[in-house]
């Protein structure tokens, strides 16, 4: 089957952005001016063929190309694009425009996982012209969402004083091998001997089907909510300093790892039990594995050395930028995801609100950044506390948005 246009010119934009993640990564140890041209041009170079892409699809398929989870992907990665563009021409900063661009190579990453096929033929529920607004504002929104996220989890490892940041990076690694490591290889270790969860559990790991290593995946995967209370716990003795620290390497390990878990269900490397109820867990397992080495791997590249040190990066610039990127995203979203969403869901099902998956998550989200909203408004809330609070957004927007996967309802078809 031949490559549409529009899917070709997707993975032009891929490895312009990829490349020029590189570069800007260059830049941060290098410095040279140089770099951040090539840079900046190659992210333009990126941009055009992904929105003619965009176009072309629209054009191809006879409707707005939002009906499936890889536009909507590709469309927050445009946004976040286009934020990048937004906030190197108002603060010229390049460190800050350096660090956004690998949420884009995250995002267009996620997006080239899922299929690529249009809908030339849309189901009588997305025939509406509620599908432009409800879906295009919601990736718009969310594509905001995400920048405030990459500058949040910036700010939590490196937007600190000079000396919080010596008291930082102490190469203390007994608490986050407690809560990374050990505790985790127990409840492995407990899930594929003792069976608990193999009945429930086919998979599949590099052509071969474990029940028992699916069970104990299964058991990894309840326990990946309160990792973030456990490590709480071992890491009390810590400066605040070290906390923020450890979360965020937490943070980004995980988001990391599921991209991985990803790329190894997408090849065929892996294959989660399909007919479980408890098939999200096998997901969340796998994650949490890939991500506790992603995360050692990350502590090596930021903690032991310079690295951290030489960006001398502008915490309440980091803080104002989140600020901004959420009150962009925040009416967007709550007009597209929201409002435009509840009139369509009236229009295609007869009902302002069926208590869908997507609509309870999407609720749940408004309200939690409106919490954010307030926070800062009303409690004098920043720095640290909203970036936490954006990451934590963010996080909470993207597991409802994989949710299809898992949890079906009025949605499943993207």
């Amino acid at each position: 089957m031949s490559t549409s246009l529009d899917v070709s010119l997707f993975w032009v934009a891929f490895w312009c952005y990829l490349f020029g993640f590189l570069v800007f990564s260059l830049w941060l140890a290098l410095r040279k001016p140089l770099l951040t041209k090539l840079g900046s041009a190659l992210y333009v170079l990126g941009f055009i063929p992904q929105t003619v892409g965009f176009v072309l699809r629209w054009i191809n398929t006879g409707h707005f190309p939002m009906s499936n989870m890889y536009e909507y992907l590709a469309v927050m990665s445009w946004m976040a694009v286009l934020s990048f563009g937004i906030l190197t021409y108002r603060y010229r900063n390049w460190v800050i425009s350096s660090l956004i661009t690998p949420i884009v190579v995250m995002l267009m990453v996620s997006a080239s996982l899922l299929p690529k096929e249009p809908s030339m033929q849309l189901m009588p529920a997305l025939k509406s012209n509620w599908l432009v607004i409800h879906v295009s504002l919601a990736a718009i929104g969310a594509g905001a969402f995400a920048v405030g996220a990459a500058v949040s989890l910036i700010l939590l490892l490196f937007g600190r004083d000079k000396e919080e940041m010596t008291a930082t990076i102490k190469h203390n690694l007994k608490a986050p091998l407690l809560s990374l490591a050990i505790i985790p290889a127990v409840l492995l270790i407990v899930g594929g001997n003792s069976g608990l969860f193999a009945k429930h559990s086919h998979m599949v790991l590099f052509g071969q089907e474990s029940a028992a290593i699916g069970g104990a995946l299964m058991l990894l995967g309840m326990y990946l909510p309160l990792a973030g209370f456990v490590w709480a716990r071992l890491t009390r003795g810590t400066s605040a300093a070290e906390h923020r620290y450890w979360a965020s390497l937490g943070f980004l390990g995980l988001f990391l790892g599921a991209l991985i878990a990803g790329l190894l269900l997408k090849n065929g490397f892996a294959s989660i039990t399909s007919e479980s109820p408890l098939r999200i867990f096998e997901f969340f397992g796998l994650t949490f594995v890939c991500g506790s080495i992603m995360a050692f791997v990350l502590h090596a590249l930021f903690g032991f050395g310079a690295f951290p040190a030489r960006l001398k990066i502008d915490s309440k610039l980091l803080d104002e930028v989140n600020y901004r990127a959420v009150t962009l995203g925040y009416p967007l979203y709550t007009l597209g995801a929201l409002f435009a969403g509840a009139i369509w869901a009236e229009s295609a099902w007869g009902s302002f609100w069926s208590w869908d998956p997507k609509e309870v998550g999407a609720l749940i989200i408004w309200l939690f950044y409106s919490a954010f909203l307030h926070a800062r408004y009303n409690r004098g809330w920043s720095g640290s506390r909203t970036a936490i609070l954006s990451l934590t957004g963010f996080a909470m927007m993207m597991l409802s948005f994989f949710g299809n996967y898992f949890f079906g309802g009025l949605h499943a078809y993207g």
